[in-house]
């Protein structure tokens, strides 16, 4: 909601009448002065009745010429505005131009008068920059009166259809005669390992002015930034494991959630392609891929401390590792023949060690894990864990990572050589 400028200067008289009502003892001034402020409230009531019941009888047709096209190609948009109402307000349409795409010809604008002529239509032209289906944003609808404009975003499902089906752009067939070209392939790896544009879109407040592609700008007579991939090198996957509230100490845990909360200030600030994974045990408590809203990971981060483990991973281990508890198990059985409950206690264990060993692997954290790597998509994972208690949970990230090649950093208050013997994994270990 805005003010037009008679409204400031009615305001403007507002406030002198009452300063000089004040200064000269005038109940006439007093009463000039309230009505004006009564007539702009009944008129900001007026407008605010009016808009919604343009809003309320407004309708919108659009058509899309072709529905399916490649990237890079021209598609032709027919968009039809009406409004039942017969208020009289001055209204604006801007149709919201599908995300990956920029206006080519033609305007994407109208003007509807309700009382005069309550329908308009535009046709334009959109550049199709990104592939996927692409649904439009809706209308942004502004209505003004003499006294007062207000703009909102009109977006059901009705105004936000149809869909554009955008396929890649076919790939050009090479000369067969040149060396280097053909169906041959390649001994030599590609010196280009940066990042690549996938699309093009309009520039908005906050963009990295280094990302401004001046020809496209040249050509749209106004900003156009490239949207950049991200590569495995650029992207920070911070993975913090909390204590169980039983066995883990709050001590420790300050000191883990104040190292976390400095190294994602840090990565933000860069502007890194940050994930986080918060888990503890089996549970899996947050996860956020890729650039997600600084108050999410912050309200993340803010949370951290121990928590109620609804799920314990002593089975979830290795072979070699349950191997090894398996004898410890079936030694201290065999020590142990003179005492009943504890030879009972020591015969269980060795029975589920075994059990471990012979039957299926434990898959329900291992998948999840899995997804979530696959999408971090990291050359680096930094876990952050007091490393209390059981440790298997640990492990099984060390695994996904082993598997993909891709290094552990592991930061915990604990030392470096117990940690290392008990979670038997090739990891980097910093002491906090």
């Amino acid at each position: 909601m805005h003010p037009t400028p008679p409204t400031y200067w009615i305001a403007v008289l507002i406030v002198i009448l009452g300063v000089a009502a004040f200064v000269l003892d005038d109940a006439g001034i007093y009463l000039a002065a309230g009505l004006l402020a009564l007539f702009l409230a009944v008129r900001y009531a007026v407008f605010i009745s009016a808009f919604r019941s343009c809003i309320d009888g407004l309708t919108v047709e659009r058509s899309v010429e072709p529905a399916i096209s490649r990237q890079g190609s021209t598609v032709t948009v027919h968009t039809q505005v009406a409004i039942t109402s017969a208020e009289r307000l001055s209204i604006t349409c801007r149709d919201l131009i599908p995300a990956g795409s920029v206006l080519e010809s033609g305007t994407n604008t109208v003007s509807i008068d309700p009382a005069a002529a309550p329908a308009a239509r535009t046709t334009y032209g959109l550049k199709m920059l990104a592939v996927g289906d692409r649904d439009f944003g809706g209308l942004s609808i502004r209505g003004e009166d003499f006294f007062y404009s207000a703009t909102v975003r009109y977006a059901p499902d009705r105004a936000r259809a149809p869909a554009i089906h955008i396929f890649p752009a076919p790939l050009p067939v090479l000369p067969r005669d040149p060396p280097g070209f053909g169906e041959a392939e390649s001994a030599r790896s590609s010196p280009l390992h940066g990042q690549s544009t996938l699309w093009l879109r309009a520039y908005v407040e906050g963009d990295d002015l280094r990302r401004i592609d001046w020809k496209a700008s040249a050509r749209h007579n106004r900003y156009i930034v490239r949207e950049l991939s991200m590569t495995a090198e650029d992207s920070v996957f911070i993975v913090v494991d909390l204590p169980d509230r039983i066995h883990g100490s709050e001590e420790a845990m300050r000191v883990v959630s104040g190292a976390v909360g400095s190294r994602v200030e840090s990565e933000l600030d860069r502007r890194r392609d940050l994930s986080l994974l918060v888990f503890s045990g089996g549970d899996i408590i947050r996860f956020f891929p890729h650039a997600v809203g600084r108050e999410a990971i912050w309200d993340a981060v803010a949370d951290l401390g121990p928590v109620e483990r609804t799920h314990h991973l002593y089975r979830a281990l290795d072979d070699r590792a349950a191997l090894r508890h398996c004898r410890e198990a079936g030694r201290l059985h065999s020590s142990c023949a003179g005492e009943r409950n504890l030879a009972a206690f020591s015969g269980s264990l060795s029975r589920i060690y075994r059990a471990f060993l012979d039957g299926p692997e434990p898959v329900v954290l291992n998948n999840r894990l899995f997804r979530i790597f696959e999408e971090a998509k990291c050359q680096v994972v930094d876990l952050y864990s007091t490393c209390d208690g059981d440790l298997s949970h640990l492990h099984a990230v060390c695994r996904q990572a082993e598997q993909r090649g891709v290094k552990v950093r592991l930061h915990t208050p604990k030392a470096a050589e117990a940690i290392l013997h008990r979670l038997n994994s090739p990891v980097e270990v910093e002491v906090l």
